[in-house]
């Protein structure tokens, strides 16, 4: 985490909490901020050269997101990896993704056509390389969503992608390249489905695909105490 050059947000720019809160993010999704590591605002205000008021109310976001947990009279900790959450909202994503791709599929743009295929290149090119290939896995998967007319249902994803990034994590770790290439085959079915237009077929793909990590992560429980 960076320091900022300073506390106030000019007009236009992004407010501080927003700031604040991404660079917490980011910093528990990398795995910078390990599982159950206190978080202390005073340490994080100076670290980014602010006073302590964002650093509460972006505590207080990244808490709704169930990426922190702030006890009374005792602070914030980075929640834990939690077996049971995530079989939760994974089974919660396998039904309300593929409804988003059958909202999305018609109404995409050539433009967002377009970023589905860069997307998937740019993703692809990312092979083995965990972190930048998962940052590039969320805005592919995004991007298929990007013609959905309904903001709450996006919401609904891209928090449950908020909360899930550390599931993804230590589900990586678990890769070898023929896991690559066969993430990487059914992303290519997936965008194929998107370009085509074909609802029913991208829908199954969607599901399957989600279910298949959950799955996997299903097999390797003893990540989650770690």
């Amino acid at each position: 985490m960076g320091a900022m050059p300073d506390e106030a947000s000019a007009p236009g720019r992004e407010p501080m909490t927003q700031v604040v809160a991404r660079s917490l993010r980011d910093a528990i999704h990398s795995g910078e901020l390990e599982p159950g590591a206190r978080v202390r605002q005073e340490t994080v205000a100076a670290e980014l050269g602010v006073s302590r008021i964002p650093v509460r109310e972006a505590l207080r976001q990244l808490e709704s997101e169930g990426l922190v947990v702030i006890v009374p009279n005792s602070g914030a900790k980075v929640a834990v990896l939690d077996f049971e959450e995530y079989a939760e909202i994974y089974k919660m994503r396998e039904r309300l993704e593929p409804l988003a791709f059958g909202e999305s599929v018609g109404r995409l743009t050539d433009e967002q056509k377009d970023d589905i295929t860069r997307l998937l290149a740019e993703l692809e090119a990312e092979t083995g390389n965990a972190q930048a290939y998962l940052e590039a896995d969320r805005r592919f998967h995004l991007a298929c969503y990007a013609g959905v007319a309904t903001p709450r249902l996006l919401k609904m994803i891209v928090d449950f992608w908020n909360t899930t990034q550390r599931y993804r994590r230590i589900l990586i770790a678990t890769f070898s390249p023929d896991d690559y290439e066969l993430n990487n085959f059914e992303h290519r079915l997936i965008a194929e489905a998107a370009l085509n237009g074909s609802v029913r077929r991208g829908e199954d793909l969607i599901r399957m695909h989600i279910e298949r990590s959950r799955f996997r992560l299903a097999h390797h429980r003893d990540l989650f105490n770690r």
